[in-house]
């Protein structure tokens, strides 16, 4: 039976050194680090027969989904909004006012803003299109932290919290929540709606984990 696998990246480190919750805000490069981890996600994708690389439109997806593609040698990065960051009131605050929430920039948010079961219907329309398009393949797409964890927990099965979006240990990833660049592959047969494999990398963590021995 032919098998589709999407993999979802998260894009590299953001250079932002006053701490900002950046969200939608535009601008928000990739830091020199984060170049190097888009590069690292890329040296383990070469081997693995990728036809296609989408990404969010956000600056820091696409130069992470451009470097990918450059070392991958294919001809473009096709964009898609449903790979979008999640929409949340609290951009342009300093991080410490959402680690001191949890994380949690949902719960109270008003209506005009994202709850986490639109950002996996979003999420999973790309999923269905990109099948649609590309069945057979292997696709990169280049998102974000919080769309990919809670697309985590869809392909899971699992209850769409915030508090299980930052315990993605449960169903077998080796990170909680997405590491930087790190890479989320579903696979998925002709029939099924959810994926039949789910599999987790993440190539900084590893080779940071390689070179201590």
């Amino acid at each position: 039976m032919q098998t589709t696998i999407i993999s979802f990246v998260r894009h590299g480190e953001v250079y932002n050194p006053h701490n900002i919750c950046y969200g939608r805000l535009p601008r928000y490069r990739l830091s020199e680090n984060g170049r190097n981890q888009a590069a690292a996600t890329s040296q383990i994708l070469q081997s693995q027969g990728v036809t296609a690389v989408y990404s969010s439109p956000m600056l820091r997806a696409r130069q992470t989904a451009r470097i990918i593609r450059e070392m991958l040698g294919l001809p473009m990065v096709h964009r898609s909004a449903n790979l979008i960051e999640s929409y949340y009131p609290f951009e342009g605050q300093p991080c410490a006012v959402v680690a001191a929430r949890g994380w949690d920039v949902y719960t109270g948010s008003p209506p005009e803003y994202e709850q986490p079961g639109d950002i996996v219907a979003r999420m999973t329309k790309f999923i269905r299109l990109a099948r649609r398009k590309h069945g057979g393949g292997h696709i990169i797409a280049v998102s974000h932290g919080d769309p990919i964890a809670f697309t985590a927990l869809w392909a899971a099965g699992l209850p769409l919290t915030v508090k299980d979006s930052h315990r993605l240990g449960r169903i077998g990833l080796a990170d909680d929540y997405p590491g930087h660049a790190a890479v989320l592959s579903l696979s998925f047969n002709e029939e099924g709606e959810r994926p039949y494999q789910i599999e987790y990398r993440c190539p900084t963590r590893e080779s940071v984990k390689n070179s201590a021995g």
